[in-house]
């Protein structure tokens, strides 16, 4: 099999009832002409980091330590670290494959990259910027020389601050569609959130996703041209894929508030955390529930009484929870946590303590947000894997799969071995001699 470059552009929270409008686009039109696809089952729960370290490693948050995007800070409430560190990973990645085969490799954006020692081109994403003194330290700590200089310095008056947002839209699109012009990397991951952005902001549906869909299709244009521009187009397999869906928001059900007023999570006089039996790590429309080590036999009990109670009770809409020895049997989902907490779709599993128990949409305390994800994967618009090239089967179509059988895919392009993943190659959508023996 001839070594093919690849480039994947995440698309983040596109759906596959996304696809008849961007064959409407001309750059989404020209990738889905003589693409393979298939519908991918995301990793629960369905947020960006545990799905995206998935699509890179092949394996389940169990396995690869990145269970939330949200690190267990219980004092630091909204302000907790993300996993925006690679050195978290506990699996090997694709990235680390690439590079001992002797390929280059650029990352731009892509979750849990930062300080990742086998990315020669990277711009890692920082979600956590409260960790740094400012934009260029944050990169100056989390990414290598070469990158800082030629790419992140020279754009960043493109990273648009507007306190306490970023948007980083435009500095993503100018800085990896140059990487991939003048370096020519023959590994390539792109994280573009414009869609996910857009469906938080206004819902799952509507004209604000379709324009969404429309600013990605100029970014993916400008990716075409380069590689076309460059003589790439042809010897590139490119992979469109999405890490999640998104469910219209209906409801904030604050476990941590409750677990406050029933005396199970004390706060001090200046109404912050001072200590917890049970807290609740949120994960968008689930959560994790951590319980404090030195808990006695007879205080566990408490807890789960009242965890049976939140379970039965009408109002605050909680579908099941689990105990995270269930999730890993049914998901691969364990971690530091006890329990994780899922809630019926649009319920929002809130952990913020400056909170009224139950806030439902049209109330005045409503959060702005109207649509979130970290549901089971079995709800929700699901997301996609699109792919074109010299090394797919134009017109195949995979069904519904994995997602843990994306990174095995991608080494398979690559001609890699990925011993470590859980998911298998997607053979359905390869030509015959992309097909691994």
């Amino acid at each position: 099999m001839t070594q093919h470059k690849l480039l994947v552009v995440s698309v983040d929270a596109m759906h596959v009832d996304d696809i008849p409008f961007a064959r409407t686009l001309p750059a989404f039109a020209q990738i889905l002409e003589r693409a393979a696809v298939a519908e991918i089952e995301g990793i629960y729960p369905s947020v960006t980091y545990p799905n995206h370290t998935a699509q890179t490693t092949g394996c389940p948050p169990a396995r690869s330590g990145i269970f939330n995007n949200l690190q267990f800070q219980p004092g630091k409430g909204d302000r907790s670290e993300w996993f925006w560190d690679s050195r978290a990973i506990k699996v090997p990645t694709l990235f680390e494959a690439a590079k001992a085969a002797g390929l280059t490799v650029a990352a731009v954006q892509w979750p849990v990259t930062a300080n990742e020692q086998n990315i020669d081109w990277l711009v890692p994403e920082i979600a956590s910027p409260q960790v740094f003194e400012g934009l260029e330290d944050q990169y100056r700590q989390t990414t290598d020389e070469a990158s800082l200089e030629r790419y992140i310095l020279p754009n960043l008056d493109r990273v648009v601050i507007r306190e306490p947002k970023r948007n980083y839209f435009p500095f993503v699109n100018h800085v990896s569609e140059q990487i991939l012009r003048n370096e020519r990397p023959d590994v390539m991951f792109v994280h573009l959130v414009e869609v996910d952005s857009a469906r938080h902001a206004g819902g799952s549906y509507g004209p604000h996703v379709e324009q969404a869909l429309r600013e990605v299709d100029v970014t993916l244009g400008s990716y075409l041209k380069a590689l076309s521009d460059n003589g790439d187009l042809e010897t590139t397999n490119i992979v469109l894929v999405s890490d999640h869906g998104h469910v219209d928001t209906e409801q904030h059900t604050n476990l941590n508030v409750i677990f406050a007023e029933r005396g199970f999570l004390r706060l001090d006089t200046e109404r912050k955390l001072a200590d917890y039996d049970v807290f609740c790590l949120g994960a968008g429309l689930s959560g994790q529930l951590f319980l404090a080590e030195d808990l006695t036999a007879e205080r566990r009990a408490e807890v789960e009484a009242l965890l049976a109670e939140i379970e039965s009770t009408p109002e605050y809409r909680i579908e099941k929870i689990w105990t995270s020895q269930e999730t890993l049997r049914d998901y691969g989902l364990d971690g530091p946590f006890d329990y994780v907490v899922e809630s019926e779709p649009g319920v929002i599993v809130g952990m913020l303590l400056d909170r009224r128990p139950v806030v439902r949409r049209g109330d005045d305390d409503f959060p702005a947000y109207l649509g979130n994800h970290g549901h089971a994967p079995r709800h929700g618009g699901q997301p996609v894997f699109i792919g074109t090239g010299p090394d797919f089967a134009p017109g195949a179509d995979a069904g519904r799969r994995s997602m843990l059988d994306e990174a095995p895919t991608f080494a398979a392009l690559l001609g890699l071995d990925l011993p470590a993943a859980e998911g298998v190659v997607l053979t359905e959508l390869l030509a015959t001699a992309a097909v691994p023996a």
